[in-house]
């Protein structure tokens, strides 16, 4: 009976913004309570008669229930037991154990958002996109993305395999990952030698509005000609958040974005407040991709909207709902898909995306290179050459040679890797590109890695030029 009376308990809690709507909704409401009849009977025949009374026993009944009535609203809202609801609190500060996936249900498959840089996914070559049909051998169909989550989580150093249908390819693979404590950076930022700022933001955490800001901040008291803010493969995060960061570069009373639900508690308006005058007027560029989303999405719209940014790269994913998160009397969660996004000039984001100004498609690397830094043969080459070269400089424009590509091959052939010759040079410069990088981090540290992982892309390169044109444009205009 404990799970009754529970169950009826949140039905009222999800009940009273529909109780508090206008008069012409109230058929809905009469719909709803009339058919709770059902429900009751059901629950009293499985109290009464059910076989096996094991699975009666604690909340299984009552939380099974709960959770199929969410999965047939929307992908996003969902039930959260005490263990996962804590879980939640903790990743919105940057800490949990796993595999670091941001994933959603997208055409009723499970599929991958975005992977955080650096994560154990990120390293095994999951990619935005990537459709998820199997979970340790359990197929993912009707799978919430809650309990794909529940699954794919776990206590570090524990192993997961994800059968995986990358996008455009015909057949699946199996990739295992070894689960770690994801502690996410949310923001990285540096100023080039031509004086142009650039900021990667990768999610949307509780520090990182402060954390922007001081990067601007830096980058102000340089002078800066303009900031490259970088939400590729961003999957967003807190609402708050994204509005705090999107009012650093907006002036005073300029619309950011609002929220339009059932329930007027949930519509909302978030208005720019004043800044510094560096900040509201150095040129922007945001950068974009299709795992760009939520919070990203509001930055970008609310940026393009006002005329304050360019954006560049390709369409964002297109998730532009508002979940309220409401704590349980059990410790437990619930999390309710209550309103939808829309950008200053009245767009809306859910399933459209936003439209960058300037279209600028990410570098494709092909599965050959995913496999080969996937498995470590980058790396582990890259630490070998730094031994056998001590007095190796990386100051005068080293690059890296066609014989060291050769010998890179052939060293992976001898671990079991297959690689023909026709791939070693079809793939050379992408080798290349990667080997330099690894040796660079190996000798240098992770902060110069991430430096040259972004001086050689290209759309950051085609960024940088677009500032130094308005900087031109700016100077004949005086």
């Amino acid at each position: 009976m404990r799970s009754v009376k529970i169950l009826l308990i949140l039905i009222a809690m999800i009940m009273v913004p529909i109780l508090s709507s206008a008069a012409n909704e109230r058929a809905v409401v009469d719909s709803t309570y009339k058919n709770l009849s059902g429900v009751m009977e059901t629950l009293d025949y499985i109290n009464k008669t059910y076989v096996d009374e094991e699975k009666l026993k604690g909340d299984k009944l009552l939380y099974g229930a709960i959770k199929g009535m969410l999965a047939t609203l929307d992908p996003y809202s969902a039930f959260m037991e005490p263990v996962e609801y804590k879980e939640m609190r903790e990743e919105s500060s940057g800490n949990y154990s796993g595999i670091g996936v941001e994933i959603t249900v997208r055409n009723e498959v499970l599929t991958v958002v975005s992977p955080f840089e650096k994560s154990p996914g990120w390293k095994k070559g999951l990619r935005p996109g990537d459709r998820i049909i199997k979970i340790d051998g359990i197929t993912t169909k009707n799978m919430t993305s809650t309990d794909a989550v529940k699954k794919i989580r776990g206590q570090k150093g524990t192993p997961v395999v994800l059968t995986i249908v990358h996008e455009n390819a015909e057949k699946s693979e199996d990739i295992e990952i070894i689960r770690d404590n994801i502690k996410i950076k949310s923001v990285v930022f540096y100023i080039n030698k031509e004086n142009i700022g650039y900021i990667r933001l990768r999610q949307f955490l509780e520090t990182s509005d402060e954390d922007v800001n001081n990067a601007v901040k830096e980058m102000e008291k340089s002078n800066a000609k303009g900031i490259i803010l970088d939400l590729r493969n961003n999957p967003g995060g807190l609402l708050n958040v994204s509005a705090n960061i999107s009012d650093i570069f907006l002036p005073a009373e300029k619309l950011i974005v609002y929220t339009q639900g059932r329930d007027k508690n949930n519509n909302r308006k978030f208005v720019a407040k004043a800044g510094s005058k560096y900040a509201e007027s150095v040129p922007v560029i945001i950068l974009v991709n299709k795992g760009s989303a939520s919070a990203s999405e509001i930055v970008t719209g609310a940026l393009q909207d006002n005329k304050r940014a360019v954006i560049m790269g390709t369409k964002t994913f297109g998730k532009g709902s508002v979940q309220s998160i409401y704590s349980l009397t059990d410790g437990s969660g619930l999390r309710l898909t209550t309103a939808y996004y829309y950008t200053p000039s009245g767009k809306k984001i859910h399933e459209k995306g936003i439209e960058p100004d300037v279209v600028a498609e990410d570098a494709v690397f092909s599965e050959l290179i995913y496999k080969l830094a996937y498995q470590e043969h980058f790396a582990n080459y890259a630490k070998q050459y730094v031994k056998n070269n001590p007095k190796l400089d990386l100051t005068n424009k080293f690059t890296i040679e066609d014989k060291t590509v050769e010998e890179f091959a052939r060293e992976v052939r001898v671990k079991g890797f297959t690689i023909s010759e026709a791939d070693t040079l079809t793939n050379k410069e992408g080798i290349k590109k990667q080997l330099k990088i690894e040796i660079v981090r190996a000798l240098l540290g992770e902060e110069a890695a991430e430096n040259e992982i972004t001086e050689q892309d290209e759309i950051v390169k085609k960024a940088e030029d677009l500032i130094k044109v308005f900087e031109i444009f700016k100077a004949t205009e005086k």
